[in-house]
C-alpha cells in the first residue's frame, strides 16, 4: 500500500486554485449581469458622487430588463432623487447610483403576477427598472 503523505501539498493548492477559480467567475457573472441589465451605462450618467444619507430600504428587489436583482437591491430616496445601491457582495460593476427625479419618468404595468412601476432614465433611455408597485410607491412618496 503506498503511503499518501506525498501528495498532502495538493490540498493546499487545490484549496488556493478553487478560491482562486471562484473569485474569477464570480467577478465575470456579476458583471456580466451589470452589462446585460444596464446597471453599467446607468453608471456613467448617474453614478453616486457621495454616500446616500436619505431613507433607505434594503433587501428590495427590482428588474433590469433579463438582469433580476432579487432581495440584493438596497433603494433610497428623498426630495432630490433616487439612490439605487447591491449588496457589498454584488458590488462589482454595480457602483451606487444617485438618479435626480427629474430625470425619472414611470409607467404602471400589469406584470406576471403583481403590478410594477417602470423607471425610466432620461441620459439611459435604453435601461428600465422595474419595481413592485408598493416598492415604487414608498419611493415615490419618500420625494415628498
Amino acid at each position: 500500500m503506498s503511503d499518501p503523505t506525498p501528495f498532502l501539498w495538493l490540498i493546499p493548492l487545490i484549496v488556493v486554485v478553487f478560491v482562486v477559480f471562484f473569485v474569477v467567475m464570480w467577478s465575470l457573472v456579476v458583471s456580466l449581469i451589470a452589462a446585460i441589465g444596464g446597471w453599467g451605462r446607468l453608471a456613467r450618467a448617474y453614478r453616486a458622487a457621495q454616500p446616500f444619507t436619505g431613507q433607505k430600504w434594503s433587501w428590495q428587489t427590482g428588474w433590469f430588463g433579463w438582469a433580476r436583482y432579487r432581495g440584493v437591491l438596497t433603494l433610497g430616496a428623498d426630495s432630490t432623487g433616487l439612490s439605487l445601491e447591491v449588496m457589498r457582495l454584488f458590488r462589482i460593476a454595480h457602483p451606487p447610483l444617485f438618479i435626480p427625479w427629474g430625470d425619472i419618468t414611470t409607467e404602471e404595468r400589469a406584470g406576471f403576477l403583481f403590478p410594477v412601476t417602470v423607471l425610466r432614465f432620461a441620459q439611459v433611455p435604453g435601461v428600465a427598472l422595474s419595481l413592485l408597485r408598493g416598492t415604487a410607491e414608498q419611493l415615490l412618496a419618500a420625494r415628498g
